[in-house]
């Protein structure tokens, strides 16, 4: 129980409130001394608004959330005290859903109620649904003690899926050496699905564990740390950073992921290409242009009607096919070729005598990015 309390505390989202017509609190609920508190504001001055709340329990598919309709007025603020336990007569912890076809503002405040009356804790924006993001970056992240160890932090992440549709997503977890800890988690969150705070080490694959928690290998400097995530289906993903002595959190929101890694195909992956011959052109389908360097070309070589050429260059101007001529009784000649180099490709007819129209079978592609050739011609 101590564990689940300090994991709630944990929770912070963005500093301000969010005008949506489709919003999302990541995370709500009361449990033990900790509780969940949220207002909703109708920010017109002609109507009242009527706003359609959906529970999203942790872990489950919410395809079917239970709903509540709230009716909100004309330039007021409805507040609802332990909010899921108002409006939905439940506890524990859940994530919420706030949709209407009308604006509105929402905030949420988790906080820990101390035996003299005090509090600590942090407020939640609504986020609205057109934010949420397939691949994702938590960073600053800091993890090097656990709960009344002054002078330590410890970090949790949660995530909700704002979709109808599972998220399959994959996490890695860096090291302040930016080395991968462990292994990629896979982890599929159901529709509408709520990934409740968890500690960081859960976002390694196979982390051992301690009293049932996951925590990262012994060897990870986390005192300095990162996640990034991929998901076929855009996420809210968020991380908390907490002074272990004083419970005070700070949020780290999930940033864009713009970096794009390099697609090399498998060793025995093939992409196949049909080279037609004939008095005037040489045409190529699918056309290569823009394939990755390293590629696996298989050319499938023939004549429709006089007996041509072909040759391949890389862009150092050496062949890459073996020279021979093509006949229309030849049928289909195949070639496997890497295509290693980054550049432009040439491609010609060798057989100067082919036919009046030789000098206009010639063609280029590229792989990768262009070099800024310029074919000779003839």
């Amino acid at each position: 129980m101590r564990l689940r309390l300090a994991i709630l505390c944990a929770v912070v989202a963005l500093a301000l409130p969010l005008l949506a017509e489709d919003a999302y609190l990541s995370i709500g609920g009361s449990t033990g001394v900790f509780h969940t508190d949220m207002r909703i504001f109708n920010p017109s001055y002609t109507k009242d608004i009527q706003v359609t709340a959906y529970l999203l329990a942790v872990g489950a598919d919410n395809t079917s959330a239970t709903t509540k309709v709230i009716i909100v007025g004309k330039r007021q603020q409805l507040v609802y005290n332990d909010v899921l336990q108002a409006i939905f007569g439940v506890g524990g912890l859940g994530g919420l859903r706030l949709k209407s076809d009308d604006d509105f503002v929402a905030t949420q405040r988790i906080y820990a109620l101390a035996a003299d009356g005090s509090t600590t804790g942090q407020y939640i924006g609504g986020l609205d649904a057109s934010g949420a993001k397939k691949k994702g970056l938590l960073i600053q992240l800091r993890n090097n003690g656990g709960a009344g160890q002054v002078g330590t932090f410890r970090t949790n992440i949660g995530a909700v899926n704002p979709n109808a549709t599972a998220a399959n997503v994959t996490w890695k977890l860096f090291d302040k050496n930016n080395a991968l800890v462990g292994t990629a988690k896979t982890q599929v969150i159901p529709p509408y699905g709520v990934v409740a705070p968890t500690s960081i080490g859960a976002f390694t694959a196979n982390c051992p564990s301690t009293a049932g928690t996951c925590i990262a290998p012994a060897a990870a400097d986390l005192t300095d740390a990162w996640v990034s995530y991929e998901s076929d289906q855009p996420l809210f993903a968020y991380s908390s950073i907490v002074d272990n002595a004083t419970a005070d959190g700070t949020l780290i929101p999930a940033y864009e992921d713009t970096g794009v890694q390099p697609q090399t195909p498998s060793d025995n992956s093939t992409v196949t290409f049909d080279v037609t011959l004939q008095q005037g052109k040489i045409t190529i389908t699918p056309s290569p242009e823009g394939v990755q360097p390293e590629t696996v070309a298989k050319f499938r070589i023939h004549s429709i009607d006089l007996e041509h050429g072909f040759r391949l260059q890389n862009p150092s101007g050496t062949a890459l096919t073996i020279d021979r001529t093509y006949k229309p009784s030849d049928g289909v000649i195949e070639q496997i070729i890497t295509l290693s180099k980054q550049g432009t490709y040439a491609y010609m007819c060798t057989n100067t005598t082919c036919s009046p129209q030789h000098n206009s079978m010639y063609g280029t592609f590229v792989v990768g990015q262009s070099d800024g050739y310029q074919p000779p011609g003839y």
